[in-house]
């Protein structure tokens, strides 16, 4: 009877299996790939700050903010809504950067 009980609970109730998180595991070529384009971009951003547009300085801000965003999701050990608002945070900056992208062609190229 006791058998069966428990052979009851694991099919309602099974154990939890104690996952571990992947991004404490070992960092894939990917995590280095995105650590050196912001650290790229947040260079040409600090050197070209001069140069550049106020379409060009926000265009660089979003990227490299989009592009740290994805790499704290990568790095540390967020909660589930954490992470949830750091995803969406990500995209809405994504989204602002490539508006700016789409003006900055506008107004260099086509409006002349």
């Amino acid at each position: 009877m006791a058998r069966q009980y428990k052979k009851i609970l694991k099919k309602i109730k099974p154990k939890e299996k104690k996952v571990e998180s992947a991004k404490k595991d070992k960092k894939s070529w990917s995590y280095y790939i995105l650590a050196a384009f912001l650290a790229l971009t947040a260079v040409v951003m600090v050197l070209g700050w001069e140069n550049f547009t106020n379409i060009n300085r926000g265009l660089y801000v979003f990227l490299t903010t989009t592009l740290a965003i994805n790499f704290a999701r990568r790095t540390y050990d967020l909660t589930p809504t954490q992470d949830l608002w750091a995803e969406r945070a990500s995209y809405a900056t994504m989204a602002v950067a490539t508006v700016l992208f789409g003006l900055n062609i506008y107004v260099q190229h086509i409006n002349g």
